[in-house]
Protein backbone atom coordinates (compact mmCIF):
# COMPACT_ATOMS: atom_id res chain seq x y z
CA UNK A 1 0.00 0.00 0.00
CA UNK A 2 2.93 2.37 1.15
CA UNK A 3 4.40 1.66 -2.61
CA UNK A 4 1.32 2.52 -4.33
CA UNK A 5 1.08 5.97 -2.20
CA UNK A 6 4.73 6.40 -3.67
CA UNK A 7 3.61 5.64 -7.23
CA UNK A 8 0.94 7.36 -7.74
CA UNK A 9 2.64 10.72 -5.86
CA UNK A 10 5.60 10.40 -8.71
CA UNK A 11 3.53 9.82 -11.58
CA UNK A 12 1.33 12.98 -10.11
CA UNK A 13 4.92 15.11 -9.60
CA UNK A 14 6.57 13.80 -12.71
CA UNK A 15 3.97 14.87 -14.67
CA UNK A 16 4.91 18.40 -13.91
CA UNK A 17 8.25 17.92 -14.31
CA UNK A 18 9.81 19.80 -16.68
CA UNK A 19 12.76 17.85 -19.05
CA UNK A 20 15.96 19.69 -19.22
CA UNK A 21 17.18 20.31 -22.50
CA UNK A 22 21.07 19.40 -23.26
CA UNK A 23 22.65 22.93 -23.81
CA UNK A 24 25.93 23.53 -24.20
CA UNK A 25 27.79 26.48 -23.14
CA UNK A 26 31.54 27.59 -23.52
CA UNK A 27 32.97 28.83 -20.37
CA UNK A 28 33.43 32.02 -20.50
CA UNK A 29 36.86 34.09 -19.07
CA UNK A 30 34.82 36.82 -17.71
CA UNK A 31 32.48 36.15 -14.41
CA UNK A 32 30.00 39.02 -14.83
CA UNK A 33 28.13 38.60 -18.56
CA UNK A 34 24.91 39.39 -19.36
CA UNK A 35 23.84 38.27 -23.08
CA UNK A 36 21.25 39.61 -24.27
CA UNK A 37 19.11 38.61 -27.40
CA UNK A 38 18.06 42.24 -28.34
CA UNK A 39 19.83 45.52 -28.17
CA UNK A 40 17.30 46.47 -25.75
CA UNK A 41 18.85 46.29 -22.20
CA UNK A 42 16.46 46.02 -18.66
CA UNK A 43 18.14 47.14 -15.88
CA UNK A 44 16.15 46.39 -12.56
CA UNK A 45 17.50 48.77 -9.73
CA UNK A 46 16.75 48.38 -5.96
CA UNK A 47 17.46 51.69 -4.15
CA UNK A 48 17.78 51.85 -0.06
CA UNK A 49 18.96 54.40 2.20
CA UNK A 50 21.68 53.81 5.05
CA UNK A 51 19.16 52.67 7.47
CA UNK A 52 18.21 49.79 4.83
CA UNK A 53 14.72 51.06 3.98
CA UNK A 54 13.63 51.24 0.68
CA UNK A 55 13.00 54.68 -1.27
CA UNK A 56 10.00 55.21 -3.21
CA UNK A 57 8.73 58.24 -5.48
CA UNK A 58 12.08 58.63 -6.97
CA UNK A 59 11.51 59.85 -11.15
CA UNK A 60 13.01 58.81 -14.52
CA UNK A 61 15.01 62.11 -14.41
CA UNK A 62 16.93 61.29 -10.89
CA UNK A 63 18.42 58.05 -12.35
CA UNK A 64 21.36 57.84 -15.13
CA UNK A 65 22.71 55.24 -17.04
CA UNK A 66 26.04 54.15 -17.97
CA UNK A 67 27.26 52.07 -20.65
CA UNK A 68 31.24 51.16 -20.60
CA UNK A 69 30.92 55.44 -18.99
CA UNK A 70 29.29 56.63 -21.61
CA UNK A 71 25.71 58.12 -20.75
CA UNK A 72 22.49 55.96 -22.11
CA UNK A 73 19.19 57.36 -22.83
CA UNK A 74 16.50 55.79 -20.63
CA UNK A 75 13.68 54.39 -22.87
CA UNK A 76 11.43 53.08 -20.52
CA UNK A 77 11.22 54.13 -17.29
CA UNK A 78 8.43 52.27 -14.59
CA UNK A 79 8.58 52.37 -10.66
CA UNK A 80 5.41 50.70 -10.52
CA UNK A 81 5.32 46.75 -9.04
CA UNK A 82 4.77 44.46 -12.44
CA UNK A 83 3.75 40.82 -11.76
CA UNK A 84 6.89 38.10 -11.04
CA UNK A 85 8.07 34.90 -12.43
CA UNK A 86 9.82 33.00 -9.41
CA UNK A 87 12.14 29.87 -9.42
CA UNK A 88 12.45 28.48 -6.38
CA UNK A 89 15.72 25.61 -6.48
CA UNK A 90 15.38 24.25 -2.80
CA UNK A 91 18.22 21.77 -2.27
CA UNK A 92 17.08 18.73 0.64
CA UNK A 93 18.83 17.54 2.62
CA UNK A 94 16.96 14.31 3.35
CA UNK A 95 18.70 12.96 7.16
CA UNK A 96 16.74 16.30 8.69
CA UNK A 97 13.21 15.61 7.97
CA UNK A 98 12.56 18.95 10.40
CA UNK A 99 14.46 21.06 8.44
CA UNK A 100 12.93 20.60 5.37
CA UNK A 101 9.49 20.64 7.16
CA UNK A 102 10.27 23.91 8.40
CA UNK A 103 11.28 25.43 5.02
CA UNK A 104 8.38 24.30 2.80
CA UNK A 105 6.39 25.33 5.09
CA UNK A 106 7.85 28.75 5.03
CA UNK A 107 7.59 28.07 1.04
CA UNK A 108 4.32 27.21 1.19
CA UNK A 109 2.66 30.65 3.61
CA UNK A 110 5.36 32.98 1.21
CA UNK A 111 3.61 31.11 -1.95
CA UNK A 112 -0.13 32.15 -0.74
CA UNK A 113 0.84 35.56 -0.81
CA UNK A 114 1.43 35.87 -4.64
CA UNK A 115 -0.46 37.88 -6.54
CA UNK A 116 -2.95 36.43 -8.97
CA UNK A 117 -0.50 37.13 -11.92
CA UNK A 118 2.59 35.82 -10.45
CA UNK A 119 3.84 32.61 -11.37
CA UNK A 120 6.52 30.08 -9.53
CA UNK A 121 7.49 26.32 -9.67
CA UNK A 122 9.54 24.40 -6.89
CA UNK A 123 12.24 22.38 -7.99
CA UNK A 124 13.35 20.05 -4.93
CA UNK A 125 16.72 18.38 -5.26
CA UNK A 126 18.67 16.18 -3.20
CA UNK A 127 21.72 13.90 -3.80
CA UNK A 128 19.25 11.08 -5.37
CA UNK A 129 17.61 13.53 -8.32
CA UNK A 130 15.58 16.02 -8.20
CA UNK A 131 11.72 16.78 -9.47
CA UNK A 132 9.94 20.19 -10.47
CA UNK A 133 6.23 20.66 -9.42
CA UNK A 134 3.99 24.30 -9.45
CA UNK A 135 2.95 23.62 -5.99
CA UNK A 136 4.49 23.49 -2.84
CA UNK A 137 4.79 19.89 -1.48
CA UNK A 138 4.56 18.74 2.54
CA UNK A 139 8.13 17.83 3.91
CA UNK A 140 7.59 13.90 4.24
CA UNK A 141 6.09 13.90 0.33
CA UNK A 142 9.49 15.49 -0.90
CA UNK A 143 11.92 13.61 1.21
CA UNK A 144 9.69 9.97 0.56
CA UNK A 145 9.79 11.17 -3.01
CA UNK A 146 13.38 11.87 -3.26
CA UNK A 147 14.26 8.33 -1.45
CA UNK A 148 11.76 6.13 -2.83
CA UNK A 149 11.29 6.86 -6.36
CA UNK A 150 14.24 7.57 -8.84
CA UNK A 151 13.66 11.37 -9.81
CA UNK A 152 15.97 10.89 -12.77
CA UNK A 153 16.65 14.74 -12.40
CA UNK A 154 19.85 16.54 -11.62
CA UNK A 155 21.16 15.42 -7.87
CA UNK A 156 23.40 18.31 -7.95
CA UNK A 157 23.36 22.29 -7.29
CA UNK A 158 24.72 23.61 -10.31
CA UNK A 159 23.25 21.40 -12.71
CA UNK A 160 19.95 21.71 -10.70
CA UNK A 161 20.12 25.77 -11.25
CA UNK A 162 21.08 24.94 -15.12
CA UNK A 163 17.90 22.98 -15.35
CA UNK A 164 15.82 25.48 -13.34
CA UNK A 165 16.81 28.76 -15.45
CA UNK A 166 15.80 26.56 -18.53
CA UNK A 167 12.12 26.82 -17.14
CA UNK A 168 12.38 29.93 -16.21
CA UNK A 169 13.08 31.80 -19.50
CA UNK A 170 9.80 30.39 -20.79
CA UNK A 171 7.69 32.13 -18.11
CA UNK A 172 5.43 34.98 -18.76
CA UNK A 173 6.20 37.95 -16.66
CA UNK A 174 9.07 39.99 -18.08
CA UNK A 175 10.27 40.38 -14.48
CA UNK A 176 11.75 37.32 -13.02
CA UNK A 177 13.57 35.79 -9.87
CA UNK A 178 15.61 33.00 -8.59
CA UNK A 179 14.88 32.15 -5.00
CA UNK A 180 17.75 29.27 -3.87
CA UNK A 181 18.01 27.57 -0.94
CA UNK A 182 20.79 25.27 -0.54
CA UNK A 183 24.08 25.16 1.36
CA UNK A 184 26.31 26.33 -1.61
CA UNK A 185 28.43 23.22 -1.82
CA UNK A 186 28.56 21.19 -5.08
CA UNK A 187 30.75 18.14 -5.53
CA UNK A 188 29.46 16.37 -8.99
CA UNK A 189 27.74 18.50 -11.57
CA UNK A 190 28.71 18.66 -15.36
CA UNK A 191 28.34 22.10 -15.23
CA UNK A 192 31.44 24.29 -13.92
CA UNK A 193 30.97 27.04 -11.65
CA UNK A 194 31.32 29.95 -14.08
CA UNK A 195 28.96 27.75 -16.27
CA UNK A 196 26.19 28.49 -14.06
CA UNK A 197 27.46 31.95 -12.83
CA UNK A 198 26.99 33.18 -16.50
CA UNK A 199 23.89 31.19 -16.95
CA UNK A 200 21.99 33.17 -14.46
CA UNK A 201 23.13 36.25 -15.70
CA UNK A 202 21.98 35.99 -19.58
CA UNK A 203 18.41 35.83 -17.80
CA UNK A 204 18.65 39.28 -15.97
CA UNK A 205 17.13 37.55 -13.12
CA UNK A 206 18.01 38.74 -9.92
CA UNK A 207 19.43 35.68 -7.31
CA UNK A 208 18.20 35.71 -3.69
CA UNK A 209 19.84 32.98 -1.39
CA UNK A 210 19.26 31.84 1.47
CA UNK A 211 21.77 29.75 3.14
CA UNK A 212 21.19 26.55 5.06
CA UNK A 213 22.87 24.12 6.77
CA UNK A 214 24.02 21.03 5.85
CA UNK A 215 24.45 18.54 9.12
CA UNK A 216 27.11 16.73 7.22
CA UNK A 217 29.46 19.41 7.63
CA UNK A 218 28.18 21.95 9.40
CA UNK A 219 29.54 22.28 13.01
CA UNK A 220 27.22 24.25 14.24
CA UNK A 221 24.43 21.96 12.62
CA UNK A 222 23.95 20.28 15.65
CA UNK A 223 22.83 23.34 17.65
CA UNK A 224 19.78 23.91 15.02
CA UNK A 225 20.83 26.97 14.99
CA UNK A 226 21.43 29.66 11.64
CA UNK A 227 23.93 32.24 11.43
CA UNK A 228 22.48 35.55 9.93
CA UNK A 229 23.89 38.26 7.72
CA UNK A 230 23.08 39.97 4.83
CA UNK A 231 26.75 38.52 3.10
CA UNK A 232 26.41 40.84 -0.44
CA UNK A 233 25.85 44.07 1.61
CA UNK A 234 27.97 46.19 4.52
CA UNK A 235 28.72 45.61 8.09
CA UNK A 236 27.28 42.59 9.99
CA UNK A 237 28.42 40.05 11.90
CA UNK A 238 30.42 37.04 9.63
CA UNK A 239 30.63 33.85 11.91
CA UNK A 240 33.91 31.81 11.41
CA UNK A 241 33.83 28.41 9.53
CA UNK A 242 36.40 25.98 10.30
CA UNK A 243 35.24 23.66 7.70
CA UNK A 244 36.30 24.87 4.01
CA UNK A 245 33.32 23.34 2.48
CA UNK A 246 30.58 25.52 4.54
CA UNK A 247 32.54 28.61 3.84
CA UNK A 248 33.11 28.00 0.01
CA UNK A 249 29.24 27.49 0.01
CA UNK A 250 28.30 30.83 1.34
CA UNK A 251 30.77 32.41 -0.95
CA UNK A 252 29.13 30.82 -3.99
CA UNK A 253 25.66 32.05 -2.44
CA UNK A 254 26.72 35.48 -2.02
CA UNK A 255 28.36 35.63 -5.81
CA UNK A 256 25.58 34.53 -7.53
CA UNK A 257 23.00 37.03 -5.53
CA UNK A 258 26.50 39.91 -6.05
CA UNK A 259 26.52 39.68 -9.98
CA UNK A 260 22.57 39.58 -10.33
CA UNK A 261 21.97 42.39 -8.07
CA UNK A 262 20.22 39.91 -5.43
CA UNK A 263 20.61 39.50 -1.87
CA UNK A 264 21.99 36.17 0.05
CA UNK A 265 20.58 35.35 3.81
CA UNK A 266 21.92 33.19 6.54
CA UNK A 267 18.95 32.90 8.48
CA UNK A 268 20.04 32.87 12.55
CA UNK A 269 17.08 30.45 13.45
CA UNK A 270 15.93 27.01 11.84
CA UNK A 271 12.22 28.07 11.58
CA UNK A 272 9.24 28.94 9.42
CA UNK A 273 8.75 31.93 10.55
CA UNK A 274 11.86 33.21 9.62
CA UNK A 275 12.69 31.73 6.48
CA UNK A 276 8.62 32.97 5.80
CA UNK A 277 9.85 36.57 6.54
CA UNK A 278 13.02 36.70 4.57
CA UNK A 279 10.87 35.11 1.89
CA UNK A 280 8.53 37.94 2.16
CA UNK A 281 11.33 40.57 2.10
CA UNK A 282 12.77 39.39 -1.13
CA UNK A 283 9.43 39.58 -2.81
CA UNK A 284 9.24 43.34 -1.03
CA UNK A 285 12.10 44.32 -2.87
CA UNK A 286 11.42 42.99 -6.07
CA UNK A 287 8.19 44.86 -5.96
CA UNK A 288 9.82 48.11 -5.10
CA UNK A 289 12.31 47.99 -7.74
CA UNK A 290 12.54 50.97 -10.68
CA UNK A 291 13.14 49.33 -14.19
CA UNK A 292 14.89 51.37 -16.51
CA UNK A 293 15.61 50.13 -20.45
CA UNK A 294 17.89 51.57 -22.86
CA UNK A 295 18.77 50.89 -26.40
CA UNK A 296 22.49 49.61 -26.69
CA UNK A 297 24.44 51.06 -29.83
CA UNK A 298 27.15 48.03 -29.26
CA UNK A 299 28.13 44.99 -31.12
CA UNK A 300 28.87 41.85 -30.48
CA UNK A 301 32.75 42.27 -31.41
CA UNK A 302 32.51 45.08 -28.64
CA UNK A 303 32.22 42.27 -26.10
CA UNK A 304 31.42 42.81 -22.13
CA UNK A 305 30.08 46.17 -20.95
CA UNK A 306 30.20 47.21 -17.77
CA UNK A 307 26.55 48.97 -16.29
CA UNK A 308 26.72 52.01 -13.41
CA UNK A 309 23.47 53.19 -12.56
CA UNK A 310 23.02 56.63 -10.37
CA UNK A 311 20.67 58.28 -8.70
CA UNK A 312 20.36 61.89 -7.44
CA UNK A 313 19.83 61.96 -4.22
CA UNK A 314 16.56 63.91 -2.52
CA UNK A 315 17.14 66.20 -0.39
CA UNK A 316 15.76 64.61 2.87
CA UNK A 317 17.91 61.76 2.03
CA UNK A 318 21.59 60.71 1.58
CA UNK A 319 23.80 57.85 1.33
CA UNK A 320 21.45 56.15 -0.75
CA UNK A 321 22.19 52.31 -1.78
CA UNK A 322 21.75 50.96 -5.64
CA UNK A 323 21.35 47.07 -6.16
CA UNK A 324 21.43 46.35 -10.05
CA UNK A 325 23.38 43.92 -12.29
CA UNK A 326 26.63 44.38 -13.18
CA UNK A 327 26.89 44.40 -17.19
CA UNK A 328 25.75 42.70 -20.13
CA UNK A 329 27.03 41.43 -23.74
CA UNK A 330 25.13 41.45 -26.87
CA UNK A 331 24.61 37.83 -28.11
CA UNK A 332 25.88 35.95 -31.10
CA UNK A 333 22.66 35.19 -32.26
CA UNK A 334 21.60 38.31 -33.16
Amino acid sequence: MRKSIYLCFAIFILAATVTGQAISTNQQQRDERVVVGTNLVTVNVSVTDGKGHYVKGLSEDQFTVYDNKVKQQIAHFSSEPGPLSIAIVYEVHESTREQARQVLAALKQFTSTLRSDDDFFLMAFSEHGSFTTDFIPSSNQVVDHLQVVKPGGPGSLYDSLYLATTRLTKARNLKKALLLISDGYDTCSAHSYNTVLNRLSTLNVQVYAIGIADPALDQFAQYRHWFFEDMTGEGGRRSLQAIPEVASGRAVLAEMSRVSGGTTYLPEMESEAEVAYICSQIVSELRQQYTLTFYSKATVSTGWHKLEVRVVEPQAQSDLRLSYRKGYQLSRDQ
